[in-house]
Order: C-alpha cells, then sequence, then structure tokens
C-alpha cells in the first residue's frame, strides 16, 4: 500500500522541476548560522597530522575526486574533464527526482538506496550512504563549519553547507560521468543521507558523542597533481573511530574506513600517540549490478587490505596500506609534523601501481594540492 500511495504521490509531482540540491541542504540545517556553536568537536587547528592538511578544498578534492582511487577508474586528468556535459547527464537524474524514481521503481530504490533490507551484495547501495553521506559527510559538514568559525568567517555554518555543496556535487558528477541510464544513486545521496548528516552533526548531543565516545575524526590522504602525466594522484576521504577495549583505555577496537575499510586494534604507547593496525577490504572496482530491471546501479568488487597507522592525539601522523590489487599494492603516507628540515615539515607520500610502478609526492601543509612525480 505504502508504495502505491508513493506511486500516485510522484505523478501528481511529475512535471515539477526541484530547486537546486544546496538548497535543501541548507533547510536541512536546523541551526545554521548558531551563533552559540562555539565548541571545537572535529577541527582542533592542530599544525601536525591529518589534522595540518584540514581545509575545505581539501575536502572538495578529497570527497569530490575520492571515486578515482578505484582502479577501474583510469582517467584521472581532472582538469581536462568534461564538467559541462557531465553536470547535463548529473541534472538529468537529480533535476526531476520524483519522475527518476518512477521509472527506476519506488520499491527497487527503498530496498536498495535507503534501507538496509538484504544481505546480497548487488542490493546493498545502501552501506555506503549511512557510513560516507550520513556519518562522513555530516562529521566533514561540522568540522568544516568549525574551521571556517576558527577564523572567523561571518557565517561559518553556511560557508560550510555551501563547501559541502560543492563537494558532493562533484563527487556525483565523477562517478556518474556520461552515464544516461536512470540511476538514483545520487538523488539518495543529494537528498536524502547528505542533509540527514549535516542535521545530525548540527545537534551538539551528536558531535559530542561521535568525537568523544568513539574518537570520530578524518584521516584523509594529501591529494598530489603529477604535471606530466596531468593526473591527480593520492586523492581519497578516509575517516577513523577508535572505542576503548580496556579500563585504562590502553587498547581500543579500531576502525579506518572510506571507500576502502579495515578494522583492527589501536594501542596507546603514552598519553599522546597510538599504533593501530587494521585488516579489511578495498574496492577493487565498482561495476553494474546484476539487476533485471530499468535502471542502473553499481556494486563494488572487493580485494584484501591491511593498514598500519600512527597517531599524535588522533591527528594521523603516518599510515602505510597494504592491497591485494596490483593498481596499488603499497601506499605510505607521511603527514606534517613527522619529518621536519629547516623548520619545513612537509607531507609525503609514496605509491606503487602497476601501470606507472613507483609514485612519490610532496605536499607542503597550507596548499591544497602537493606535486607527484
Amino acid at each position: 500500500m505504502i508504495f502505491f500511495q508513493m506511486t500516485r504521490t510522484s505523478k501528481i509531482f511529475k512535471h515539477r522541476t526541484m530547486l537546486p540540491v544546496f538548497v535543501f541542504i541548507l533547510l536541512a540545517v536546523p541551526s545554521l548560522g548558531r551563533a552559540q556553536d562555539t565548541a571545537y568537536y572535529f577541527y582542533r587547528g592542530l599544525p601536525y597530522g591529518s589534522q595540518a592538511n584540514y581545509d575545505p578544498l581539501n575536502v572538495i578534492i578529497n570527497g569530490g575526486y575520492g571515486v578515482l582511487q578505484i582502479p577501474n577508474y583510469t582517467d584521472r586528468q581532472v582538469f581536462e574533464y568534461p564538467y559541462r556535459s557531465w553536470w547535463k547527464n548529473l541534472w538529468e537524474h537529480i533535476g526531476h527526482p520524483v519522475n527518476t524514481i518512477d521509472r527506476f521503481g519506488w520499491k527497487r530504490f527503498l530496498s536498495t538506496e535507503i534501507f538496509p533490507t538484504s544481505l546480497n551484495i548487488e542490493k546493498q547501495q545502501f552501506f555506503p550512504n549511512y557510513f560516507l553521506h550520513t556519518l562522513g559527510a555530516g562529521m566533514h559538514y561540522r568540522a568544516t563549519m568549525e574551521w571556517y568559525r576558527h577564523r572567523r568567517f561571518p557565517h561559518p555554518a553556511i560557508s560550510s553547507a555551501l563547501t559541502m555543496t560543492a563537494y558532493h556535487l562533484l563527487s556525483e558528477m565523477v562517478e556518474n560521468r556520461s552515464n544516461t541510464e536512470t540511476t538514483v544513486d545520487a538523488i539518495a545521496d543529494l537528498y536524502v543521507f547528505d542533509p540527514l548528516g549535516i542535521a545530525l552533526f548540527s545537534n551538539e548531543s551528536v558531535c559530542r558523542f561521535f568525537s568523544q565516545k568513539l574518537e570520530l575524526a578524518e584521516w584523509s590522504n594529501p591529494p598530489a597533481y603529477d604535471f606530466h602525466s596531468r593526473n591527480l594522484e593520492n586523492m581519497g576521504q578516509f575517516y577513523v573511530m577508535k572505542y576503548p577495549l580496556t579500563r585504562d583505555k590502553r587498547w581500543k577496537a579500531f576502525s579506518h574506513f572510506g571507500l576502502n575499510a579495515v578494522a583492527g586494534l589501536s594501542r596507546k604507547i603514552d598519553r599522546e600517540r597510538s599504533l593501530s593496525l587494521g585488516l579489511g577490504f578495498t574496492v577493487r572496482e565498482l561495476t553494474p549490478a546484476q539487476e533485471d530491471q530499468a535502471g542502473s546501479a553499481l556494486t563494488a568488487r572487493l580485494a584484501l587490505r591491511a593498514g598500519a597507522f600512527y597517531d599524535l592525539n588522533n591527528s594521523l601522523m603516518c599510515s602505510v596500506i597494504l592491497t591485494g590489487i596490483p593498481e596499488s599494492r603499497f601506499r605510505m603516507n607521511v603527514y606534517p609534523g613527522l619529518l621536519k628540515y629547516k623548520g619545513i615539515t612537509p607531507g609525503l607520500f609514496l605509491s606503487q601501481e602497476a601501470s606507472r610502478g613507483w609514485v612519490a609526492g610532496v605536499k607542503l601543509q597550507y596548499l591544497p594540492l602537493g606535486a607527484a612525480f
């Protein structure tokens, strides 16, 4: 009955064009611009580690182009993308979301994108929606708002919401590309889970729980641009959570997640430093889900992944990742503050790729992009 009622409702609005996505994001935040929100939960202004790299441009680059870390996205020449045509393709899906869902099927949309109804990986498009678009993007909204507030921008919440809009629209364009088949992934992300995450992390109690109880933080890669190949390298948006397992909080359950994820144990070396080890999966490729209905959906093919992480006050200082795919067997990231030379403390990365061999890069703290070679 509920699906029948939704179908009838969709016909009423069938020919109405929806407002731009950023309006929905702004309307989803009940506390935009509240001056009394003065706590810093996710951005602490630390001059070292992953915190030293955090700024709105870093969020847009790592988030907007994060899907390029998946090996079957081979074209990473981001300054040559046909953004205008990609936007037109995306708008065909998100500009009239009710019509798009009508063609895709409401029951299929709700059971694969919105509610966790299946253990079949072909029907688990909802999985990244909860972890990346609600939890991760919500935390990014709050951290970016705190970044703007720390630098005394006049309207930090509005500035953060607009930053999130740019990041999410870019991400959906890069993922969808020239696809003209009916797809609802961007609709679920932009109209449901991204606003939900922003609304949740506008609440002080939610922020306090995730930052203090679960130690949620952003541990993203330092992205770099290769001027020779014109490729964007080392992009990737990642998060960490820890939960104490012992009374002295020396041992903790640990999860590092983004498009790829590992879980394991974290041990405090002293009051400030921790070492974490995890085992999990990496996305080997995104392929069309095996569906016999109209429209398209993507599903992930996975491979093994292992990681070691060293952090200082929950700001990542160094990470080493090993995977079971030849396109990205090894990756090491070193963040500002770990290595110093004549007052300069850059970030560095080194990775091994099947197509290019070894790729290295350096990133200075106050630049949104490093240089790769």
